[in-house]
């Protein structure tokens, strides 16, 4: 089986600028989504429910690589140093905007060079599209 990968972006002077590509993640990926409508009770009894202009929101997305060389371990920490907007696009063209918010590489000790299990967070922020 080979390996794909996902395309990066990252915001420019207002524009998304080709930032290479990522390994895609090794692991199972969780895509929640929940729903922004508020139901309450009327003066009468009855129940209603309001959805407002954003109907649902993605939580963050957790992404785990196993044994990276550092290559992904570094790209993720340079975004989260610079506070950099990234777009990533996956491999069914699915488009994520947001920022990384938390990396957690830990390094293989033993391994005949630099290898790390890498966690990241990826929060996502429609704002920054």
């Amino acid at each position: 089986m080979s390996r794909s990968y996902w395309n990066l972006y990252s915001k420019a002077t207002g524009s998304w600028v080709a930032d290479g590509t990522i390994a895609r993640p090794n692991e199972d990926l969780e895509l929640p989504r929940h729903s922004t409508q508020i139901d309450f009770k009327l003066a009468d009894g009855s129940e209603a429910a309001i959805t407002p202009s954003t109907k649902y929101l993605r939580e963050s997305l957790t992404l785990t690589w196993y044994y990276d060389d550092g290559t992904v371990k570094d790209k993720i920490e340079g975004y989260i140093n610079n506070q950099t907007s990234v777009k990533i696009v996956d491999h069914n063209s699915v488009e994520y905007v947001g920022r990384f918010t938390y990396c957690k590489p830990t390094w293989l000790v033993g391994t005949d060079g630099d290898y790390y299990d890498v966690e990241a967070t990826f929060k996502i922020m429609p704002s920054l599209t």
